[in-house]
Protein backbone atom coordinates (compact mmCIF):
# COMPACT_ATOMS: atom_id res chain seq x y z
CA UNK A 1 0.00 0.00 0.00
CA UNK A 2 2.88 2.34 0.81
CA UNK A 3 4.40 1.52 -2.50
CA UNK A 4 1.06 2.20 -4.44
CA UNK A 5 1.07 5.96 -2.46
CA UNK A 6 4.45 6.28 -3.30
CA UNK A 7 3.96 6.14 -6.98
CA UNK A 8 0.73 7.78 -6.87
CA UNK A 9 2.92 11.14 -5.45
CA UNK A 10 5.54 10.46 -7.75
CA UNK A 11 3.14 10.80 -10.78
CA UNK A 12 1.62 13.53 -9.60
CA UNK A 13 4.24 15.67 -8.57
CA UNK A 14 5.75 14.79 -12.59
CA UNK A 15 2.80 16.03 -14.36
CA UNK A 16 2.00 19.27 -12.22
CA UNK A 17 5.50 20.52 -12.68
CA UNK A 18 5.88 20.16 -15.98
CA UNK A 19 2.49 22.37 -16.37
CA UNK A 20 4.22 25.13 -14.40
CA UNK A 21 7.70 25.08 -16.45
CA UNK A 22 5.64 25.30 -20.25
CA UNK A 23 3.24 28.19 -19.47
CA UNK A 24 5.17 29.75 -17.51
CA UNK A 25 7.52 30.32 -20.23
CA UNK A 26 5.06 31.90 -22.84
CA UNK A 27 6.81 34.97 -24.02
CA UNK A 28 5.10 35.97 -27.88
CA UNK A 29 2.65 38.47 -28.23
CA UNK A 30 -0.29 37.68 -30.90
CA UNK A 31 -3.06 40.00 -31.02
CA UNK A 32 -6.26 38.55 -33.08
CA UNK A 33 -6.73 39.74 -36.71
CA UNK A 34 -9.21 41.89 -36.31
CA UNK A 35 -7.24 44.28 -33.92
CA UNK A 36 -3.90 44.32 -35.73
CA UNK A 37 -3.46 48.20 -37.01
CA UNK A 38 -3.05 51.73 -35.39
CA UNK A 39 -6.04 52.39 -32.92
CA UNK A 40 -6.21 56.36 -31.48
CA UNK A 41 -8.06 57.72 -29.11
CA UNK A 42 -11.18 59.90 -29.84
CA UNK A 43 -10.67 61.96 -27.68
CA UNK A 44 -6.99 62.91 -28.28
CA UNK A 45 -7.61 62.90 -31.73
CA UNK A 46 -9.77 65.97 -31.08
CA UNK A 47 -7.17 67.83 -29.45
CA UNK A 48 -4.79 67.44 -31.82
CA UNK A 49 -2.76 64.55 -29.97
CA UNK A 50 -2.09 60.88 -31.79
CA UNK A 51 -2.32 59.08 -28.29
CA UNK A 52 -3.29 55.30 -28.97
CA UNK A 53 -2.00 51.75 -29.71
CA UNK A 54 -0.41 49.73 -32.83
CA UNK A 55 -1.16 45.98 -32.92
CA UNK A 56 0.67 43.74 -35.12
CA UNK A 57 0.92 39.94 -35.71
CA UNK A 58 3.35 39.52 -33.21
CA UNK A 59 3.73 42.86 -31.26
CA UNK A 60 1.60 45.68 -28.95
CA UNK A 61 3.16 48.95 -29.09
CA UNK A 62 1.67 52.02 -27.63
CA UNK A 63 1.97 55.46 -29.89
CA UNK A 64 2.30 58.80 -28.66
CA UNK A 65 2.44 61.24 -31.97
CA UNK A 66 5.29 60.24 -33.47
CA UNK A 67 7.20 58.13 -30.75
CA UNK A 68 6.36 54.37 -30.49
CA UNK A 69 6.94 52.01 -27.93
CA UNK A 70 7.05 48.05 -28.36
CA UNK A 71 6.68 45.64 -26.32
CA UNK A 72 8.22 42.57 -28.21
CA UNK A 73 11.73 43.71 -28.52
CA UNK A 74 11.57 44.45 -24.26
CA UNK A 75 9.98 41.30 -23.51
CA UNK A 76 12.78 39.59 -25.27
CA UNK A 77 15.32 41.57 -23.83
CA UNK A 78 13.88 40.49 -20.17
CA UNK A 79 13.01 36.72 -21.02
CA UNK A 80 16.35 35.02 -19.92
CA UNK A 81 16.75 36.97 -16.61
CA UNK A 82 16.93 34.35 -14.12
CA UNK A 83 14.31 34.40 -11.23
CA UNK A 84 12.07 37.38 -13.07
CA UNK A 85 12.40 37.51 -16.56
CA UNK A 86 8.92 38.12 -18.75
CA UNK A 87 5.91 36.26 -19.40
CA UNK A 88 2.94 37.25 -21.69
CA UNK A 89 -0.92 36.12 -21.05
CA UNK A 90 -3.60 36.77 -23.72
CA UNK A 91 -7.31 35.86 -23.99
CA UNK A 92 -8.56 36.14 -27.46
CA UNK A 93 -12.11 36.09 -28.62
CA UNK A 94 -13.87 37.36 -31.82
CA UNK A 95 -14.59 40.71 -29.76
CA UNK A 96 -12.32 40.99 -27.16
CA UNK A 97 -8.71 40.95 -26.25
CA UNK A 98 -6.91 40.96 -23.09
CA UNK A 99 -3.34 40.87 -22.95
CA UNK A 100 -0.78 40.46 -19.75
CA UNK A 101 2.76 41.44 -20.10
CA UNK A 102 4.95 41.05 -16.76
CA UNK A 103 8.42 42.12 -17.00
CA UNK A 104 10.51 41.12 -14.34
CA UNK A 105 8.38 42.22 -11.28
CA UNK A 106 6.09 44.53 -13.07
CA UNK A 107 2.98 43.29 -14.44
CA UNK A 108 0.64 45.14 -16.64
CA UNK A 109 -2.92 44.62 -18.14
CA UNK A 110 -4.87 45.70 -20.84
CA UNK A 111 -8.39 45.32 -22.32
CA UNK A 112 -10.01 45.87 -25.21
CA UNK A 113 -13.64 45.46 -26.73
CA UNK A 114 -14.64 45.56 -30.04
CA UNK A 115 -17.74 48.16 -30.43
CA UNK A 116 -17.19 48.25 -34.95
CA UNK A 117 -14.77 47.03 -37.15
CA UNK A 118 -13.27 50.47 -36.78
CA UNK A 119 -13.67 51.31 -33.12
CA UNK A 120 -12.69 49.68 -30.12
CA UNK A 121 -12.77 50.26 -26.67
CA UNK A 122 -10.26 50.31 -24.10
CA UNK A 123 -11.52 48.35 -20.66
CA UNK A 124 -10.19 50.50 -17.62
CA UNK A 125 -9.32 53.54 -18.93
CA UNK A 126 -13.01 53.90 -21.21
CA UNK A 127 -11.03 55.22 -23.80
CA UNK A 128 -13.06 54.45 -27.18
CA UNK A 129 -9.88 53.92 -29.83
CA UNK A 130 -10.59 54.46 -34.13
CA UNK A 131 -8.81 52.45 -35.96
CA UNK A 132 -6.67 54.71 -38.54
CA UNK A 133 -6.36 53.68 -42.13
Amino acid sequence: MKKLLFLFSALLFISCSGDDDSSSNDTSINPPSWIQGVWLAEDSLELGIESGYEFTKDDFCTVINTYKMCNKASIDNFKNIPNGGANVYEEISDDRYFLEITQYTTTIEYEFIKVSSTIIKGIGSDVHLILQQ
